[in-house]
């Protein structure tokens, strides 16, 4: 065997490893503990789930899940998201003060610009 006829097969072994790592990759992934499943879940845990509901959604459009079977897997879905949340964020009534807060914080500042307004235009007529 020429030198000539050794680098086309070193090539070609090379490509079939290549090849085939590629094609043992999803399975090689699919053995690896899920650390991230788990620890406690957070947003990122509660965006999955969402976008798993979509894809129920999607596959309702596509006639390949009944309306029946949605509801079920989506309510389930959406009270996991839910318990996610709570985790998250606390209890219902932490996330009411939390939220009565961030509408103060926005009636504040939406009577701040009001008043700035007014003070530049003092007799009321349009700028």
């Amino acid at each position: 065997m020429s030198g000539a006829d050794i680098l086309p097969t070193i090539l070609g072994i090379a490509l079939v490893a290549a090849a085939a790592a590629f094609a043992l990759l999803p399975f090689a992934r699919a053995s690896t503990p899920d650390t991230a499943a788990s620890s406690e879940p957070g947003p990122t845990d509660r965006f999955v789930l969402y976008r798993q509901v979509l894809e129920l959604e999607f596959d309702v459009q596509l006639g390949k899940l009944a309306a029946e079977d949605y509801e079920h897997l989506s309510g389930e879905l959406l009270a996991e998201a839910g318990q996610a949340l709570r985790e998250e964020r606390g209890s219902l009534g932490e996330l009411d003060k939390e939220i009565e807060h961030e509408i103060a914080a926005a009636r504040a500042a939406f009577a701040a610009a009001r008043r700035t307004s007014r003070d530049r235009n003092p007799a009321g007529t349009p700028s």
